[in-house]
């Protein structure tokens, strides 16, 4: 049901088994899953029922680094979460993506894809997609991945009429979650503001922060700064190996494989290669096919008769009978995770009274190698297998980064609050439980110690059904 906090007396106090805060893919996913189990849930978000300019401008802060988009722009705060941005593009991370010791230092995922395996069938019917993914294999090496469309599943609109009619999940809009009480070790209360600012409280046996990926750790560093540092040890973890998912242009090419050129039809074709090196590299690019006009194509067959005669003479006779296409090929690929790129917090403080974020984020040299890489693979592998020919555009070839005149990010906000084994690498355990505290998690993409290419909803709501199991055990549901 929804409740109105403006309802709600002075020094009011809301009883409840789960408190989450935060309405966006990873907090209905889980409300609705403890709630069809029978247990009782709080659930407060911040925003209203649809985008307010008010409400989004408590998402505003600074960027330090490269530029990036506006922080109040790249997030919604209002119910179902940013997942009124999302485009539907869903896949499961790749098995190979979830990386135990990625090459920076830093830990990779505790957990591999067998322990979110279990919760596709779920996941697939939450996002309304038909699952069941299968890649194709074009040819050695070279892969058509299967990534399905979702709607997109808007999740406020989705859960709404279950918030309406089901009283054993209350959901109070307009309601920000500022400071957390504990003792022993044991979270106790939720302080909470209405828009209002007036203050009330939630007291709960678990305590479940599902507000973004940025949110998560700038709430949560705040939290830890204003109590002395007492919640977690290791504070300057929070917010560290921030990721984005890069996108940038590197290689464009011809297509002359028939079968190919069938599925380029398609709204959206995407390709990759065998993984690179072992389960310890990073490894998530893919390639999204983007297609010229044919003035275009025309000109690059030109360009080949001048470096190579006898294969430009048979992509003539391609051209003619329209059996040849020119691409230009998007590379999604995923960031290391780098401890210099993270969220902290700003001497400026929002109406609320919270510090407001500052973005610390770089593309580094090994982002920049790994998009390389794994183009170069990609153009090899199409010319072994003669599905088309690739050549690299002018700033791959020169010492440079990625240039600024092409997207660079994808709204896709991944760690910060990342998953690890052990206090000193990670501020979650497997369980998404923060380490050293018994009843307080984390859910969303910012406990992601890796990001692979996938878009991330997908294991956003995987990893929520998990945690809403782990849940039901320790309450007995």
């Amino acid at each position: 049901m929804l409740l109105d906090s403006a309802n709600f007396a002075d020094g009011h106090t809301e009883r409840t088994t789960v408190c989450i805060a935060g309405s966006g893919p990873a907090g209905l996913s889980l409300a609705q899953s403890l709630i069809r189990a029978g247990v009782d849930v709080v659930l407060v978000e911040a925003g209203g029922t649809g985008w307010e300019q008010t409400s989004q401008e408590l998402y505003e802060g600074e960027v330090v680094g490269d530029s990036y988009f506006d922080l109040s722009e790249a997030r919604l705060r209002m119910l179902g979460g940013t997942s009124g941005h999302w485009g539907g593009i869903s896949r499961p991370m790749a098995r190979a993506n979830m990386v135990l010791s990625p090459p920076t230092g830093a830990t990779g995922w505790p957990i591999r894809y067998d322990a979110l395996e279990p919760y596709e069938a779920e996941t697939n019917d939450i996002l309304e997609i038909p699952g069941d993914f299968d890649d194709t294999e074009l040819a050695p090496g070279v892969y058509q991945l299967d990534f399905q469309q979702s709607p997109p599943v808007l999740f406020g609109d989705k859960y709404l009429p279950l918030i309406e009619q089901d009283p054993r999940l209350r959901v109070v809009l307009n309601s920000a979650l500022v400071d957390l009480s504990f003792e022993d070790g044991r979270v106790t209360a939720a302080e909470v503001l209405s828009d209002d600012t007036r203050p009330w409280r939630i007291e709960a046996d678990y305590f479940v922060l599902c507000l973004g990926g940025i949110e998560n750790s700038r709430l949560l560093r705040w939290i830890n700064e204003k109590n002395g540092q007492a919640l977690i040890a290791n504070h300057d973890l929070i917010g560290r190996y921030w990721m984005e998912h890069l996108h940038s242009q590197p290689i464009h090419g011809l297509i002359f494989d028939e079968a190919l050129l069938a599925r380029a039809t398609e709204d959206r074709v995407y390709v990759g290669t065998s993984p690179l090196g072992g389960r310890d590299a990073l490894n998530g690019v893919n390639f999204e096919f983007g297609y010229m006009r044919q003035s275009e194509t025309s000109s690059m067959v030109e360009s080949v008769m001048c470096v190579a005669p006898r294969l430009g003479n048979r992509l003539v006779g391609l051209l003619d009978r329209n059996l040849i296409c020119g691409v230009l090929m998007t590379a999604h690929s995923e960031q290391w995770p780098h401890a210099e790129n993270r969220v902290s917090l700003s001497d400026e403080r929002d109406r609320l009274g919270i510090p407001r974020t500052v973005l610390h984020w770089r593309r580094m040299g090994p982002d920049r190698d790994l998009i390389l890489n794994r183009s170069q693979a990609l153009a090899e592998n199409f010319a072994m297998a003669d599905l088309g020919r690739f050549m690299a555009l002018t700033w791959t070839r020169e010492d440079t980064d990625i240039p600024d005149t092409v997207r660079t990010g994808a709204w896709h906000h991944m760690g910060g609050t990342r998953m690890a084994g052990r206090p000193e690498d990670g501020i979650v355990t497997a369980d998404l439980r923060v380490h050293d505290l018994d009843n307080l998690y984390i859910g969303g993409s910012s406990v992601f110690p890796t990001g692979g290419d996938a878009n991330p909803t997908y294991t956003i709501v995987q990893l929520s059904l998990r945690l809403a199991d782990h849940l039901r055990q320790r309450i007995g549901a």
